[in-house]
């Protein structure tokens, strides 16, 4: 039997698979479906979630993880840390008696070293860690106390602040163990350039103190806490001492409260001893002022517009007679029909609380009085408004109550 050639069965095959539908030679098999029994646990997974079980509340209690865990109530310190915190005030305040008792010749020395600078010294004050910051607040004292004094960085000094420094001045330097390199290395570059140095540590025979010309000596205390490692007991007493020294060198310079509240003019203490009555009073085109002698309408238009809720009223000379307030207007209309034709002193007589009384003259204080002593004679005599006037009794201005208010005195 005759067989076509292998080209020809080729050549055959590749036609049928051009012209046979597509699928039929690209099918693929369907996926088995998928069995909808659960998988058995892989072993040693209910070990694992037995382990973090028995960690989870710790993890809960965790403060690390407090943002997370929000809702789950923390637990409160209890009575030990109570006890804890007490105990670390009781052996700070041991620490201060002990430095207290053993302050002796070298104290007074040093306030009269720095009060014996030149007008041009200054106190430089210096630490690094924890002294450094109770360095920095002993500046801060001193400064506001009439001593000059700036803090300055050990390590900055050695490069560059340096410059700042003079022969006048005296470095005040703070260091627990007086053993501290950079500090050591800094106050040895301040003497060289002829300034005096007063240092604060536990031993005179350590290396800071070497350079000093005065060394104030710390009692060794055991540092406050159960670890006896954070500097608690040694900076308490680092920073009573240098409040020692200020507030030594305020007494020797005769330091009053008008002086501290000109280093202090915007604080509290500042404004009850620097404001006068004439900071505070509507003086000028403000003044509501009135002659006695005039009407009841000028009375009232001069109250309207000015906006003070009273007027002045004036006599021969432009002196004070009396004011008329917002309160002796209602009682006005209460008993008078018709006040517009009154004059203003017989609208002022009716006006008193009792008209049988006979009207008095009203309080008044100079413009430099001091605006709590304005506040206190409002307090006592229960007025909202308190007139200024001049030496020949003018009035000048008013001061009230709201604008004491406005400039924190009450």
């Amino acid at each position: 039997m005759w067989a076509a050639p292998a080209s020809c069965r080729r050549r055959a095959a590749l036609h049928r698979k051009s012209t046979w539908p597509r699928w039929t030679h690209r099918r693929r098999p369907r996926p088995k479906p998928r069995s909808s029994k659960r998988t058995s646990a892989r072993p040693g997974a209910s070990a694992l979630t037995t382990q973090f079980d028995s960690i989870a509340p710790g993890l809960l209690a965790d403060r690390r993880l407090a943002p997370y865990n929000r809702g789950v109530p923390a637990e409160e310190p209890g009575v030990d840390a109570v006890a804890l915190g007490r105990s670390v005030i009781e052996e700070e305040a041991r620490a201060l008696s002990e430095l207290a008792a053993g302050l002796d010749r070298a104290f007074s020395d040093a306030v009269t070293l720095i009060l014996a600078m030149p007008p041009a010294g200054r106190v430089i004050v210096t630490g690094l860690g924890k002294s450094g910051i109770i360095a920095r607040k002993i500046a801060a004292t001193l400064s506001s106390t009439g001593t000059a004094a700036v803090f300055m960085h050990p390590v900055e000094g050695l490069h560059g602040d340096l410059g700042l420094a003079s022969a006048s001045d005296v470095l005040l330097a703070l260091s627990k163990s007086g053993h501290t390199d950079e500090l050591v290395r800094f106050a040895g570059h301040f003497r060289r350039l002829g300034g005096r140095l007063v240092a604060i540590c536990e031993s005179a025979a350590a290396p800071l103190a070497e350079l000093a010309e005065l060394v104030l000596v710390l009692p060794r205390r055991r540092e406050a806490g159960p670890l006896a490692l954070a500097p608690t007991s040694s900076t308490a007493m680092m920073l009573a001492l240098g409040d020692a020294l200020a507030m030594a060198l305020l007494d020797a310079r005769g330091f009053r409260e008008n002086d501290f509240a000109r280093f202090h003019p915007e604080g509290s203490l500042g404004r009850r001893l620097l404001l006068r009555a004439a900071d505070l009073m509507h003086a000028g085109p403000d003044l509501p002022r009135v002659s006695i002698d005039g009407t009841f309408r000028e009375l009232l238009a001069e109250m309207t517009g000015k906006h003070i809720g009273m007027a002045c009223l004036v006599g021969d000379g432009g002196r004070l007679v009396g004011v008329f307030t917002d309160g002796d207007l209602r009682r006005l209309l209460e008993r008078h029909e018709r006040p517009t034709e009154l004059g203003a002193r017989e609208a002022w007589r009716l006006s008193r609380r009792d008209p049988a009384d006979v009207p008095v003259s009203c309080s008044s204080v100079a413009p430099d009085t001091l605006a709590v002593e304005c506040l206190e004679i409002m307090r006592s005599s229960a007025i909202t408004s308190l007139v200024v006037t001049d030496a020949d009794g003018a009035p000048v201005g008013v001061v009230r109550l709201q604008d004491l208010v406005k400039a924190g005195l009450a």
